[in-house]
């Protein structure tokens, strides 16, 4: 059973929130909640790249205590949108704050900065050494931008923490496929891929990914049962066995 908590935000954003989320993330949502109880990880949820937040709400769905929710983008200063990927709005974004989601208002810390600017030790320290538990890549599509993403990811994250990077393999954004395998190859130290689902890469610290995969494998077994012989499959991606669903 999915968590009521998550369905309900999956419910709200999508109902209230324009922006461009797979309509079964929130699967992916539940089970990093899951995972994360099991093996007694807290942390922060982070996300690069808001626009209007819809997928910024189902995250922070699984928020619990004194676990920060740090909200990071441009929003108005749209001429750093170099390849004009989303538009997103401050106004916009703190209304839906405001009056779909007000129980979050409290533990969201919103960020008005490029992420090109920062670097892993501004995160740590605006997160107040907290690290992060679930952390969305989906700020600027170019090369360096994913590079500087993930390098920001990978030192921020816990043990078991889970990493979406937007728009992989798609189509309209080659850039971020590159920018994916130009950091593997020269920038990765941490991060394992386990999960291609929904135009999303997901990756977890490399020494829990094996784990990590099983699990994720039990979690949609249950959920899904006979869609598994037909939707979904093993692949190999970066030397990492990965789980990849079909559309």
């Amino acid at each position: 059973m999915i968590d009521d908590k998550v369905l309900d935000a999956n419910r709200r954003a999508l109902d209230n929130v324009q922006g461009w989320v797979g309509d079964q993330i929130h699967h992916i949502v539940d089970f990093a909640g899951k995972l994360h109880k099991e093996y007694s990880i807290s942390g922060a949820i982070a996300e690069v790249g808001i626009h209007h937040g819809a997928l910024f709400f189902i995250l922070i769905s699984i928020a619990t205590g004194n676990e920060k929710c740090l909200a990071m983008d441009i929003f108005d200063d749209q001429h750093l949108n170099v390849d004009k990927s989303g538009k997103g709005s401050l106004a916009t974004f703190e209304g839906h704050l405001a009056n779909v989601f007000p129980e979050k208002r409290n533990s969201v810390d919103i960020w008005k900065v490029d992420s090109m600017s920062l670097s892993p030790t501004d995160l740590r320290e605006r997160l107040s050494g907290q690290r992060v538990r679930l952390f969305s890549v989906d700020g600027g599509h170019t090369v360096a931008h994913v590079i500087n993403d993930l390098n920001i990811a990978q030192d921020n994250l816990t043990p078991f923490g889970i990493v979406a990077l937007d728009d992989f393999f798609g189509y309209h954004w080659p850039s971020v496929t590159e920018g994916y395998f130009r950091y593997m190859e020269f920038h990765n130290r941490r991060l394992a891929p386990f999960l291609i689902f929904q135009n999303k890469l997901f990756l977890t610290t490399f020494s829990e990914h094996e784990i990590v995969l099983k699990k994720y494998r039990e979690y949609i077994d249950i959920l899904f049962g006979e869609e598994l012989h037909h939707k979904w499959k093993y692949s190999m991606l970066s030397g990492f066995k990965v789980i990849a669903k079909d559309k």
